[in-house]
């Protein structure tokens, strides 16, 4: 194998020639990659964080893996026998009841439109997903009383309530003849909780589900069953027909993808615009490789005409082009995707000191004379459309797709300055220099 091609490359690469100990141009080239790569892989990494983060909590804690809807209401023995046939399955962990429907919650401190959700009492200490992701911020997780209550940090905080405070919920139901029947019920916070995603939880007031059979009676409210499984973001489609063989009568099956398909879209959309933003920004500087390779060659013309006149073939003095680029493109991603893993794992910490002193200079600033002293926090990322954490996993594969894709990148660039390089006539370039 003619390792010739290779030598020169890496001559080049470090140019040791003449004497000189750096290239300007070929560190320029890989040093505006590796800065372009940075914020691609912060922000490939972050978004794919942030949107498995908030899917996690929207099927741990909102819409099951899968939920079945009943268009014809069983008996009692027909369900405890669905329930039993269900967990038969391998796949499935938890069959559990739910009943939900929108009240209004009021107290002394202020009243807030609701979505309440009627619980199994138990749930929280048999769901573990549940579990997870549902912080409890103040009390206990505690629905053992018909009266019970547990509410979000939202609601707690629009009502003025905390844990051991009575509120109220408005609801009602609505007659054959049309008339509209109101329900006031009373309820006591026996906690306070919190998803990490203001969002999600901000309307929530979970009370125990025979509870909410009784005061949910209107035609806005629904019963679902929600069915947790081992593996919801594989392939549902052979358990959702084995389910549907254990039913009976007409039931109604959704997988958290339907579910969530509008949110799924809009997450996936945004991401899409911001790595394709980071994308443009790598290919402007894998593009600043093409004029780095011509200014080497025109560096080197000297060189060349020796080179040729001494019969070196033109394909290894093409590739020994094409290998500084790949080079270059390769030692910039390797900064680049080194750098930016070390930020993406490191993310909340620096958002959080970031936050930290910016409002350190808020607060200075407000407590100059003359400025009054008020002083508002200021969230980078509001807590009401983003996670308080971002869980952030490297993906090896993705890292290597990239790695790769830019080395390509780099090569295709240096296509003209090694087509320059072939047409050099040594005879020219001697009588030149």
């Amino acid at each position: 194998m003619n390792i010739l091609p290779l030598e020169m490359a890496l001559r080049l690469f470090t140019n040791r020639q003449r004497g000189e100990k750096e290239s300007r141009p070929v560190l320029g080239s890989v040093l505006g990659i590796a800065l372009s790569m940075i914020p691609l892989i912060v922000v490939l990494f972050m978004s794919d964080g942030m949107i498995r983060g908030i899917t996690d909590r929207f099927i741990e804690t909102s819409t099951y893996h899968i939920q079945l809807r009943n268009y014809n209401v069983p008996d009692e023995e027909e369900s405890e026998e669905m329930y039993e046939s269900l967990l038969s399955l391998d796949d499935i962990t938890l069959v559990t009841l739910e009943h939900k429907g929108m009240g209004m919650a009021y107290s002394s401190g202020g009243q807030s439109m609701v979505n309440v959700r009627g619980l199994e009492p138990g749930l929280y200490s048999r769901d573990e997903g549940f579990r997870k992701f549902l912080t409890i911020k103040k009390g206990n997780f505690d629905l053992g009383d018909g009266n019970s209550a547990m509410i979000g940090e939202e609601i707690a905080r629009s009502l003025n309530l905390k844990t051991g405070d009575e509120f109220r919920i408005l609801t009602g139901k609505t007659l054959s003849t049309g008339k509209y029947i109101p329900k006031v019920s009373r309820f006591t916070v026996m906690g306070i909780f919190s998803t990490g995603y203001q969002d999600l939880d901000k309307m929530w007031v979970f009370i125990p589900y025979e509870r909410a059979l009784k005061i949910l009676q209107d035609s806005e409210a629904s019963s679902v069953t929600g069915i947790k499984i081992r593996s919801p973001y594989g392939d549902m489609s052979p358990l959702m027909s084995d389910i549907r063989q254990v039913l009976k009568g007409k039931w109604g099956i959704y997988s958290w993808k339907t579910l969530n398909r509008s949110h799924q879209s809009n997450f996936e959309t945004t991401r899409t615009l911001l790595v394709f933003i980071m994308v443009l920004i790598v290919l402007v500087a894998v593009m600043n490789i093409s004029s780095s390779m011509v200014m080497l060659v025109m560096e080197n013309e000297q060189a060349i005409g020796i080179q040729k006149s001494m019969g070196l073939p033109p394909s290894a003095l093409s590739l020994q082009y094409v290998i500084t680029a790949a080079l270059a493109g390769g030692a910039g991603s390797l900064i680049g995707i080194g750098i930016g893993c070390i930020l993406a794992l490191n993310l909340n910490s620096l958002i959080h000191g970031a936050e930290s002193v910016v409002n350190f200079f808020v607060y200075s600033f407000s407590s100059l004379p003359g400025r009054g002293g008020s002083y508002t926090h200021v969230e980078l990322l509001n807590r009401a459309y983003y996670l308080d954490e971002f869980p952030v996993e490297i993906k090896v594969s993705v890292l290597a797709v990239i790695f790769g894709g830019t080395v390509l990148l780099s090569v295709a660039a240096s296509l003209i300055p090694v087509l320059k390089a072939s047409r050099i006539k040594p005879l020219d370039i001697l009588r030149k220099h």
